[in-house]
């Protein structure tokens, strides 16, 4: 370590500078190197980026390193008082504290040289497309893979731009603006891209991650990805949601729910985030949760189409179907909307309106022979109406085509009167079980 170590880019002098500005954040903010540290660890302000550094730096290192740093650096300890409460001696604490001045150092070159950066134009366009992106709604995502094309072209080498569009691909195939076959190649074209430009990417990463999932790649394919984007920077949120992702696909909801929350938290600024802490909730059966936290999510971002199936969907679950028609079908008029319509069928079903099922079902079918309705949706309607066999065909159809509707098939409550019959066990059989990715 000492041997590799000793050719850093960045001098000791320099993390100690870096360091005493802690205990003067107006003056970092002025300081350089901090200002590119700050961008690139995208944070909000230079102190918080020198934290994580030191964070990142020192996780892996004797705990003496990260003591002697916060009390003597961060709190303003001396030299003797910070050795005394440590119970180490003069030469025992300056030691510790030369490994960890080297530690931050060889993490700053990291940071700093990790391949060349994106023209500022570029960046500024991809971060435009991100914040478009996690806002969910289908014009939304629509306006972000526009963004990221424009930065793409820009600066052909723009990873995090490649990245975000194959992950708008998937969004394309779910909101269906696009067919999963379509979509799913564009995505898996994009990601690869993007690990070919910087296999060091955890935007890279954790998108090909993502792509594997929905594709049906499958999680074998996944979880190294994950794996790597974590290792490569756990603060990411990115590589957490990609983690939850993979969760999900394994029907651990346990996990899902830890790692929405720490994307959440390392993001706090990301809806589409916290929707997937929503969805999590209602996969759980945590249907009051949900329902709350679909009406907060609406409150934010009103056209947010996948909350409001959310809510609709909890609010029958819960034994309140009158209220999901009132919001999908308000006033008895069916829309052209294909989700909309199958929580509506549903919906029918619960309050014993088996004709209005019949109907809304025909108004799927008729939108389907002009406009991509997938059959996980025509599903519900087929439930409705009585027809759980034609229902199984759909569902069969719907996996094959787009093998990211397992990840939700044995939680969604629609189908519950489907669990004992062989054709749905054998269909939800083809995603691997929570147990298989711990023995991996």
């Amino acid at each position: 370590m000492e041997a590799a170590r000793g050719r850093t880019l960045w001098s000791h002098g320099s993390v100690r500078g870096l360091l005493r500005g802690l205990r003067r954040p107006v003056q970092l903010e002025r300081d350089e190197i901090a200002r590119e540290l700050r961008r690139a660890l995208r944070s909000l302000t230079a102190r918080e980026a020198v934290l994580t550094l030191v964070e990142r730096a020192l996780r892996h290192e004797h705990a003496f390193c990260t003591e002697i740093v916060q009390r003597c650096d961060v709190d303003g300890g001396t030299t003797l008082a910070v050795a005394s409460e440590l119970h180490l001696s003069v030469r025992q604490f300056f030691r510790y504290r030369a490994h960890a001045i080297e530690a931050i150092a060889v993490e700053l070159e990291s940071l700093l040289t990790r391949g060349s950066a994106p023209s500022e134009a570029a960046a500024r366009t991809v971060a435009l497309g991100r914040l478009l992106l996690a806002r969910g709604a289908p014009s939304d995502v629509t306006s972000a893979i526009r963004h990221f094309e424009r930065a793409c072209s820009i600066d052909p080498l723009c990873v995090e731009a490649y990245a975000g569009l194959a992950v708008g691909w998937l969004h394309l195939s779910r909101e269906l603006i696009a067919t999963p076959v379509h979509a799913h190649a564009k995505a898996r074209a994009l990601a690869q891209r993007a690990l070919a430009i910087d296999p060091r990417s955890v935007a890279a990463h954790s998108a090909f991650a993502r792509v594997a999932i929905d594709s049906g790649l499958g999680r074998a394919v996944a979880a190294p990805h994950v794996a790597i984007a974590l290792n490569l920077d756990p603060f990411d949120a990115r590589a957490h949601i990609a983690s939850f992702n993979v969760a999900l696909a394994d029907g651990d909801l346990v996990a899902a729910e830890r790692t929405a929350f720490e994307a959440v938290a390392l993001d706090p600024t990301s809806f589409s985030y916290a929707v997937c802490v929503m969805a999590t909730a209602f996969f759980r059966r945590s249907y009051a949760d949900a329902i709350a936290q679909a009406r907060e999510l609406l409150a934010i971002e009103p056209r947010s189409r996948v909350v409001r199936i959310y809510l609709a969907d909890a609010l029958s679950a819960s034994g309140r179907p009158a209220e999901t028609l009132e919001l999908v079908q308000p006033g008895g008029r069916l829309s052209d909307d294909p989700y909309e319509l199958a929580s509506g069928a549903w919906a029918r079903a619960c309050v014993g309106d088996r004709s209005g099922a019949q109907r809304t079902l025909e108004r799927m079918l008729k939108i389907s022979r002009t406009r991509q309705v997938s059959g996980y949706l025509l599903a519900y309607g087929r439930l409705a109406s009585g027809d759980p066999e034609a229902a199984m065909g759909d569902l069969e159809a719907a996996v094959a085509s787009d093998p990211g509707w397992l990840t939700m098939i044995e939680n969604d409550p629609v189908f519950t009167e489907l669990y004992d019959v062989r054709r749905f066990r054998n269909l939800i059989a083809q995603r691997p079980k929570a147990s298989s990715i711990r023995a991996s």
